[in-house]
């Protein structure tokens, strides 16, 4: 497990980053195939007894987009805990397929969020089922999955089970496996694809080749670019920048989202739950889904880098020399 590709990206040379890659594919899609094998054992020898009303198919599509739109919430975020309230380079995270081909990082992603939260509502069913209250059920799930990243720290382990009480909350909520899938399979795309990247073999399409440096052409993650200021490429350590236009436009496309996200959260929440919790939680939510958004969409459309400074910085206007200014005007 230590070498699993991690998220923030470290500089590892090509031989070492290629095979923690072949790893992150390889070790997760075992860990899923057990988690689902030992499920199923579960339920052929315990025949646990399940409540009438545990599990519910009919608007099922309904409860996907709810649970994929809060799943995106949850994504940014988490991601902005974890770059603005602690130390990325000590709070660490595996991204099972991160850096694979395209078709890996889509199996990884679907096998993954099925098999995990089919572990999940396995649990909270079975113990609802049991007598024990629903609060009860998702914290004791949740505390479960905490407790499978205390190798990786305290911080990471308390990231993990308040994102396992996002997912069985989301389960309760709904009762529908599909909410939980859902807002798994988002809150992971925007891992993979939002702050990750694909192999560096065999891309074609520009979406997929992701944000290029000007000067090496090596190709780099979006945790490692600066869409305000001025950066040194990891690669070539050349001073790079995104371009005026490119920040112009996400300027205008990151005001456009949270002026949209606002009204539509309160619809989603609308007759959900109280009219308090929901004006209390509209904002956060909003706020989450807004930068997982612009994550995505910095993937679809990615960052142009230009050589240099950008062009408001490149004036040097703080060289001022007095005498010179002193002399055209003379001269003028």
């Amino acid at each position: 497990m230590r070498e699993l590709p991690v998220l923030p990206v470290d500089d590892a040379d090509e031989e070492a980053r290629s095979k923690a890659i072949r790893v992150g594919v390889n070790e997760p899609l075992m860990f899923y195939g057990v988690l689902l094998c030992c499920a199923a054992l579960w339920l052929w020898v315990a025949q646990p007894v399940f409540p009438d009303d545990g599990l519910q198919v009919k608007g099922w599509v309904s409860a996907a987009i709810q649970g994929g739109y809060v799943g995106l919430s949850w994504a940014g975020m988490w991601l902005w805990m974890w770059l603005v309230l602690s130390n990325p380079q000590r709070l660490s995270r595996e991204v099972p397929g991160y850096g694979a081909r395209f078709f890996k990082q889509v199996v990884v992603w679907v096998v993954g969020a099925f098999s995990e939260e089919f572990w999940r509502v396995l649990c909270i069913t079975a113990l609802i089922g049991s007598g024990y209250s629903a609060t009860f059920s998702v914290i004791t799930a949740a505390v479960a999955f905490g407790v499978a990243f205390l190798e990786e720290g305290s911080e990471r382990a308390i990231l993990a089970a308040l994102e396992g009480s996002v997912f069985g909350l989301l389960f309760v909520w709904q009762r529908s496996f599909f909410a939980a899938f859902a807002a798994h399979l988002a809150v992971q795309a925007v891992y993979l694809w939002g702050v990750g990247q694909f192999s560096t073999e065999k891309l074609r399409k520009p979406w997929m080749r992701g944000i290029r440096c000007p000067v090496c052409n090596a190709q780099l993650s979006r945790l490692q670019v600066k869409i305000r200021d001025p950066f040194d490429c990891p690669s070539c350590h050349e001073q790079v920048s995104v371009s005026d236009s490119y920040r112009r436009a996400m300027r205008w496309v990151g005001l456009s989202a949270y002026l949209i996200l606002g009204p539509l959260t309160m619809v989603l929440l609308e007759h959900q739950i109280s009219d308090t919790l929901a004006v209390l939680l509209v904002w956060p939510v909003a706020f989450g889904a807004g930068t997982s958004g612009l994550l995505l969409y910095q993937r679809v459309f990615p960052p142009q880098l230009q050589f240099g400074s950008p062009t408001f910085i490149t004036l040097n206007l703080e060289d001022h020399r007095p005498g010179a200014s002193d002399k055209t005007h003379r001269s003028g």
